[in-house]
């Protein structure tokens, strides 16, 4: 059966063809644009950009002649300026830096590729996720590859990174998608902010998706991929556009032998009032049934109409402040958007005590952080209750907290006992969990099994003591709650051992 074969990079237009008589189908290769990279400060140069997804599928033509195929190219991401894909389909702009100093701004988000037909969605590949900035304490985190979409309208939007109101980063933006990516979130002081998640994708009945890997998009082997395509970006650059393959069948054709070789027929024409018009179609009918002996072939129109989203949605982040939004994990710096000091998110409190003793890598101690800004949003009680005891098994780790060795006279003895026992079971239940929330968060391949009950057990137990507890990061030296935790620490040291 004969193909036709269309290449489509991005051009910031709309593309339109009338689908032609004898089309059959149409295979697609797509690719949503890369997420812009955050910009740097003294910590760092800003994180990189998250990488635009790759869909392939298959849209059955049959019965569609003379109806329109529509196709959007995402754009890359340039810094902090969004990706643009089709009206509604673009990715956010990057959350600014803070007026005062010089942190980065956040990435934008990378807009999405989409194919409709009939102005009917076919085949969507989300843009990527924009990259945190970084700030003078600390760095931020890269665009997030898997989606966590959007709440607002249109759904299909990415959001605008949060933005900082003091001196500090802003927050990566969303992409665009079948559902558009969330924000990230701003720093407390002058610290990095998160990277936003990418797009997700719509894909067809037999169709395939890949969200890629950190900035590597997926589909390079697929033989249509071109370098540099939808490639997420380093810090303070620009993503990759996407890109777009599509491969018509067409049935039945007519050739003619001219010189001895035979050559297609791709159109017939007839005269009247003196003026030559197309034959846009002719047909044979074989079995029964009627067959396109020539088509006009699949011919593509641009216009700017349509296409392009000067933003996004706004953020759902936190903003960051001087004296609001998030600590960088390490338990005192910025605060939590109610006037506390700042303790860390996620597992970050505990985890930022494991990564300061060479236990925890960076990589997965900042997906944890990534993980907590998201607890927060979605879930405050479980959050603010997971403070509440997490600060107790911190202050144990450093030689602080509630006494409960009372057997042990001497006070120094018994702080430095407290401090191995909670260390080692720490260590124990904070490693498979931390490395479940990597995995949850797209950083790590494979799951942990006890990393997952721990976390559910986790999360519960948390969100109750959140229901009853002012929401505070504040530690605590009552010894009855310090011999509850070390109950509750001895079931998860149980189930830490489950493989």
């Amino acid at each position: 059966m004969p193909t036709v074969t269309k290449t489509f990079t991005y051009t910031g237009t709309r593309q339109e063809a009338v689908i032609p008589a004898g089309a059959v189908s149409v295979e697609f290769h797509i690719w949503g644009g890369g997420g812009g990279g955050g910009g740097g400060d003294r910590a760092g140069p800003g994180r990189s950009g998250a990488a635009g997804h790759y869909v392939t599928g298959t849209i059955n033509l049959v019965g569609a002649s003379g109806q329109i195929l529509a196709l959007g190219v995402g754009g890359g991401a340039a810094g902090k300026n969004n990706g643009r894909g089709l009206t509604g389909y673009s990715g956010g702009v990057g959350g600014t830096s803070g007026p005062v100093g010089s942190s980065g701004n956040g990435g934008g988000g990378g807009g999405a590729t989409v194919i409709q037909l009939a102005g009917v969605d076919q085949g969507i590949a989300g843009g990527g996720g924009g990259g945190g900035g970084d700030g003078l304490n600390s760095v931020g985190t890269v665009g997030i590859n898997p989606n966590d979409p959007t709440l607002a309208s249109p759904g299909t939007l990415g959001e605008n990174g949060a933005n900082h109101a003091a001196d500090g980063a802003g927050a990566g933006a969303g992409g665009g998608g079948a559902d558009g990516g969330r924000s990230g979130n701003g720093s407390g002081g002058d610290n990095g902010a998160t990277g936003g998640y990418s797009g997700s994708n719509l894909v067809p009945p037999g169709g395939t998706a890949d969200d890629g890997s950190g900035t590597t998009p997926a589909g390079t082997g697929s033989g249509y991929y071109s370098s540099g395509v939808a490639t997420g970006a380093a810090a303070a650059q620009t993503g990759g556009d996407g890109k777009a393959v599509l491969i018509f069948n067409i049935s039945v054709e007519s050739k003619v032998k001219i010189a001895n070789t035979w050559k297609s027929i791709t159109a017939i024409k007839f005269k009247k009032d003196g003026v030559w018009k197309d034959i846009t179609a002719g047909y044979v009918k074989i079995n029964n049934v009627w067959k396109a002996i020539f088509n006009t072939g699949v011919n593509f129109t641009s216009t700017a109409a349509g296409f392009g989203d000067s933003s996004g949605n706004a953020s759902s982040g936190s903003p960051g402040g001087s004296g609001g939004g998030f600590g960088s994990g390490d338990g005192g710096s910025g605060g939590d958007g109610t006037g506390n000091s700042g303790g860390g998110s996620g597992c970050s409190i505990i985890c930022t005590k494991l990564h300061e003793l060479g236990y925890l890598s960076d990589e997965i101690y900042r997906a944890d952080e990534q993980f907590g800004h998201w607890l927060r949003q979605t879930d405050p009680d479980a959050y603010y209750g997971y403070l509440k005891w997490a600060r107790v098994v911190v202050d144990w780790m450093s030689n602080e907290g509630p006494q409960c060795m009372f057997w042990i006279q001497d006070k120094k003895i018994r702080n430095e006992k407290q401090r191995e026992m909670a260390t080692r079971w720490a260590r124990r239940i904070a490693t498979p969990w931390a490395q479940h929330m990597a995995y949850k968060m797209g950083v790590l391949q494979a799951d942990n099994k006890a990393g997952r009950y721990i976390m559910n057990i986790g999360i519960a137990v948390s969100r109750l003591i959140g229901k009853f507890v002012k929401h505070t990061n504040q530690p605590t030296k009552n010894v009855a709650i310090g011999y509850a935790m070390w109950a509750m620490f001895g079931l998860l040291y149980v189930i830490a051992g489950v493989k």
